[in-house]
């Protein structure tokens, strides 16, 4: 389980974030001075799904600059940006993706 409030108090509330996770729950409520904003989620997060011209569209805008791995199902590259995506093939299932550690590599 994990509980995180995170804020800047002065005379005025300005900026609050507070976020709480309980197994496969969490919620996210984040005040930013007049916005707000939440976000919460039950169970266990399931994978992005595009279209074969949504894929191309993504692709597009952030292409991948160098495939790490492929093993037939599944394919891990490296974008643009610098993060590393996992999909899942051959319909374009988005499993995970993560800033790269190494940018210099």
């Amino acid at each position: 389980m994990k509980f995180l409030l995170e804020h800047k108090l002065p005379k005025r509330l300005r900026y609050a974030k507070l976020y709480f996770q309980a197994g496969p729950t969490s919620l996210l409520f984040s005040l930013d001075g007049t916005s707000a904003d939440w976000h919460a989620s039950i169970g266990r997060r399931k994978g992005v799904r595009l279209t074969d011209a949504e894929y191309s569209r993504l692709r597009s805008e952030l292409p991948a600059t160098e495939v790490l791995d492929d093993d037939g199902q599944m394919v891990l590259i490296r974008n643009a940006a610098g993060y590393e995506e996992l999909w899942e093939k051959p319909r374009w299932t988005l499993s995970r993706a993560h800033k790269a550690r190494n940018q210099g590599r």
